[in-house]
């Protein structure tokens, strides 16, 4: 194309766009925007594509309208109205404007409210109230929301939690959740009828918990025979036949009617068909980390097990 022949298509543009009708409301807009009119520039923004569609401020119009659709969202996540900033990001057709929403989601003030809304309208009420005891301990928005939330439906479902829990064969720990609601709604009507609950399971695993305590007894007992035979073992002067190893044994005070005494394959088997009778995940943690600590270092913690009824 020549020179002048596209000076004259230039000439004819600005010929064209001094008499459209768009021309005026695309000013005014602008200075809506200027001062800080969302709202209103948004609305005059859309009369420029109303006032002339084949006008060149119109394809301009659209984009300072998503644009603003953005700077508008921006401000209601700021204010706390996440649900109306999220209806906005449908209304967007732009690709930098869905880009900048995408990014908007992301942020933890979205991300906390969206997470917020999902948990509110579970039907999985122990999810929900696990998800709005994270978001209540978060630095988020919503924190506030989420903790009236657990105020109000809090003991109930916790309570819930603890029925199916303190059972037999129930799901959950008993006594974890138990602690739980005593620390978390102490005065509650709930926490005295989890109470009650937790103290009924406790009277039933009252004498599994004595066994298993035996059991780790026995645990240490070997444990103890071990260092000892060890030690015993390296101070000894080697004697032809293993003679030493006799020695030590009758010195560290083990049976002598035990084949093995180091074995512990059927305390093992004992100890984990205790642990399945007990059956309670809160309980059997705390055994079977007091099992560890005898295996790892011979160190055995006694567990405090009052009667039931007697205060723990």
């Amino acid at each position: 194309m020549s020179r002048p022949i596209a000076q004259a298509i230039v000439v004819l543009a600005l010929a064209l766009a001094g008499c459209d009708a768009a021309k005026e409301p695309m000013s005014k807009a602008r200075e809506a925007e200027a001062a800080g009119k969302v709202a209103e520039a948004k609305a005059l923004y859309a009369e420029v594509c109303k006032a002339a569609e084949s006008s060149p401020f119109c394809p301009v119009a659209k984009q300072r309208i998503e644009a603003l659709t953005v700077r508008e969202a921006t401000t209601l996540v700021a204010e706390g109205q996440y649900g109306k900033a999220k209806e906005l990001s449908a209304t967007v057709m732009d690709a930098p404007a869905k880009r900048a929403f995408e990014a908007l989601a992301k942020t933890r003030a979205m991300s906390s409210a969206a997470a917020f809304e999902e948990a509110n309208a579970s039907a999985d009420k122990a999810a929900a109230r696990a998800k709005m005891e994270e978001l209540a301990g978060q630095s988020s928005p919503v924190a506030d929301k989420a903790k009236e939330w657990l105020t109000k439906n809090g003991p109930a479902l916790l309570l819930d939690e603890v029925k199916a829990a303190c059972k037999p064969d129930g799901t959950g720990s008993c006594v974890d959740l138990g602690k739980k609601i005593a620390k978390l709604f102490p005065t509650s009507p709930e926490a005295a009828e989890a109470k009650a609950l937790v103290d009924a399971d406790y009277k039933r695993l009252h004498p599994l918990l004595k066994q298993a305590e035996a059991l780790l007894v026995q645990r240490l007992e070997i444990s103890n025979w071990k260092s000892k035979y060890d030690l015993c073992l390296k101070q000894a002067e080697p004697s032809p036949g293993g003679y030493e190893m006799q020695v030590c044994k009758t010195e560290v005070g083990i049976p002598e009617d035990r084949g093995d005494p180091f074995s512990t394959s059927f305390l093992e088997g004992a100890w984990k068909k205790k642990l399945t009778e007990i059956h309670d995940p809160g309980w059997v943690k705390s055994l079977e980390d007091r099992w560890g600590k005898i295996e790892s270092s011979g160190i055995y913690d006694p567990a405090s097990l009052p009667k039931p009824g007697e205060s723990k």
